[in-house]
């Protein structure tokens, strides 16, 4: 159990305060030994839940753009605190604490399945995590447009993780397939049923491709 990694897929960031929440994240990576390492955050896609949060629905992309800025700034900042002064969040002086463990900050990968997320992951994001209704063509164009967008802010496009759904029963060949076309993680789905039925789907994942351990 001690690794497996902990994540959000996807985690609503327009609708969060991001002060609030740079010190739960920490506070998750140090209570599990650092394995908070797969923060997927997104804007939604429903008005509905905007307006039930008090937040303008056509304002959640420059909001999550703050809050990705905030949370970085929060994570790596010292004793003597850190100023902001955005749109949407503003402070001054601020510490927070608990930091992430043995990492100046937590990594944060972009989700959703619209070619405005690809191009948001290229230009602040760690990685970018595709939505799983996309058709082939789709998902291609989307991670050459958010490389493209990490190349045009001046970031390395190689370094930009790829990540996708998956089942429990895709084949070696698939998952080698995926990787030549630059995917780096998959997260799988397992199917609804019984602790033991997840245990022995699990068991069988892991030992067809070789990741028990003795």
């Amino acid at each position: 159990m001690r690794r497996l990694l902990l994540g959000t897929g996807v985690l609503l960031l327009p609708y969060r305060h991001p002060v609030v929440l740079a010190k739960r994240l920490a506070t998750i990576d140090v209570l599990s030994a650092g394995r908070m390492r797969l923060l997927t955050v997104g804007l939604g896609a429903l008005p509905g839940e905007a307006r039930a949060m008090g937040v303008d629905f056509h304002t959640r992309g420059r909001r999550a753009d703050e809050a990705i800025d905030v949370l970085r700034l929060l994570w790596s900042g010292g004793r003597e605190g850190v100023d902001y002064d955005g749109e949407f969040y503003a402070f001054d002086k601020l510490c927070s604490y608990p930091k992430p463990l043995g990492a100046k900050a937590l990594p944060i990968h972009v989700g959703g399945s619209s070619r405005a997320a690809a191009r948001r992951a290229g230009r602040r994001g760690d990685g970018y995590f595709a939505g799983g209704m996309l058709d082939d063509t789709e998902r291609e164009l989307q991670i050459e447009l958010a490389r493209k967008a990490a190349a045009e802010a001046g970031r390395d496009p190689a370094a930009l993780e790829y990540t996708r759904w998956g089942s429990a029963d895709l084949p070696v060949e698939q998952v080698r397939q995926l990787e030549d076309r630059g995917v780096t993680r998959i997260v799988v789905n397992l199917a609804p049923g019984t602790a033991d039925e997840q245990h022995d789907r699990m068991s069988e994942f892991a030992e067809r491709f070789d990741l028990t351990r003795d």
